[in-house]
This record gives structure tokens, sequence and C-alpha cells, in this order.
């Protein structure tokens, strides 16, 4: 449950291939090449070219659409949410880490799993009583808010002897949500220019299998393939199912059956 390690991890793997990472690099312009997506400008002023650009940019995934001037014509966009999750001591005398579980109570608006050094972690299911605080993702407040404690209590109810600190502890960052928390996989208005965004929430343990479907669908629509009107299909290797690409389309209509909210 530790995402930098598991981003480490994936870093690693991408670099023993021949990937490279630029960390710290800013983006401030899409690259356009006779109507094609040609690379990428940085803000030192060196350009890095290359065939195919995939926003997969997380919580500033709109300003790079934006760049890339793709965002008009998508039906579904993306914004940067802030998200508060509190970290707090299991009960006195509970091995939370050996016995607990991860759990989603919709009643009480919450959800929890264990967290590292016989820590609760509780997270917000977004119920419609709470205040939802859309940022710039290059500046937004990084303090907790009485929201902390709120949600702390909610979990209280569930777990009585739950020890609600003074001084909040845990992570305070964004999510990158779309107009109905599903992500968007798709292709764009760009040639060349593919996006993975929309994912905060609920997409972090199918980044694996992202990976491979995106690679699909570039693979095909490089080669010449109308996914707009003819959506790709994918093979789950594991369970044989086939996955329409199609259902992640910027083009779709808002989903009605989306829990709107982390949950997805």
């Amino acid at each position: 449950n530790d995402p930098q390690l598991a981003c480490h991890n994936q870093q690693r793997g991408c670099e023993a291939r021949g990937g490279e990472f630029l960390l710290g690099a800013e983006v401030v312009d899409i690259l356009k090449r006779n109507g094609r997506a040609a690379g990428v400008k940085l803000a030192d002023g060196s350009e890095l070219l290359a065939p195919v650009v995939v926003n997969a940019s997380g919580p500033h995934s709109f300003k790079i659409n934006r760049l890339a001037g793709v965002e008009e014509s998508m039906r579904i966009r993306t914004r940067a949410l802030k998200r508060e999750v509190c970290h707090v001591p299991s009960p006195a005398g509970l091995d939370f880490n050996r016995l607990g579980a991860m759990f989603s109570d919709g009643d009480t608006g919450s959800y929890a799993r264990p967290e590292v050094g016989n820590n609760i972690l509780v997270g917000s299911l977004d119920p419609k009583c709470d205040p939802q605080e859309w940022v710039d993702p290059d500046d937004y407040d990084q303090s907790f808010s009485e929201q902390w404690k709120t949600q702390v209590m909610r979990a209280a109810q569930r777990i009585p002897e739950l020890p609600i600190p003074e001084q909040p502890r845990g992570v305070v960052d964004l999510y990158d949500v779309s107009d109905d928390w599903l992500p968007i996989y798709d292709a764009s208005d760009l040639p060349g220019f593919y996006m993975a965004v929309g994912t905060s929430g609920s997409q972090f343990k199918n980044a694996p299998v992202v990976g491979k479907l995106m690679a699909e669908l570039i693979t095909r629509v490089e080669a010449g393939h109308d996914h707009d009107n003819d959506p790709v299909r994918f093979l789950l290797a594991y369970t044989g199912h086939t996955c329409n690409i199609g259902f992640f389309s910027r083009l779709r209509e808002l989903n009605p059956e989306s829990s709107y909210s982390v949950i997805g």
C-alpha cells in the first residue's frame, strides 16, 4: 500500500527497458507538426520529439490537454480535487495491521484500511453533504482543514474506541477527477496525442493493465483504426474477457451508473 514505492518500482522497470525520466522538468507546450502531436517543449527551452505523446499527468491533466488544444472538443473533462486522508492510531490493544481489513461504509460516507505503524487510514466517499474543493494543482492549500476531524469522527461511529488526536496526520494532495469520476483512456482530436487521465481514487491498482490497454489503443489508432466510431476492443489476458475501450471515451455522455465518488 505504498504508492511511492510502487511508482519507484515502475520507474526502475521502465529504465531497465530503455525508458528515461526527467524529474522536475516542466512541460510548457505540446509541439505540433503537420497537424500531429510531435513532442513536448520544456521550461528550459529544450524540445523532446516523439511520434506519440500520452497525457498521464494526473491532477495536471486538464492543463496538458489545454496545451494540446484538445479540451474544448471533449464531452468529459478533468479537474483537480483537493483530498484529505487521515492517519490515526489503532485502538489500544488492537493489532489493526494484522487483523484489520479494508472497509467501505456508505452510511457514514467513509472508508478505512490498515496503514503502516498500526495506524488506520480513513478517507471520504464524497457524500453530498461534504464540500468539494476544486483547485489549481500548482497553487493550493496543502494544510488540513476541519474535514480531517469530520472524517475521523465518522469512522469512530463504527470503531467507538478509535483515538482522535488533536494533531492531524495523514496526506493532503490531489485527485485527477473526470466529470463522472470514471477514467478517460482515449485518443484525441489531435492525431498522435492520447490520454490516460481522470484516474484518481479508483484506478491506481489498475495501472499495469491500463498500460497494456493504452498500448493496444495507440497501436491500432496509429495504424488507421477509427476508434471514435468503431471502438477498439482489448482482450484481458488472464480472464479472457474483452474490454470495450470506448467505455472510457472522452466523447461519452455522463455515466449514470457511476457512484460519482472515489469508488468510481
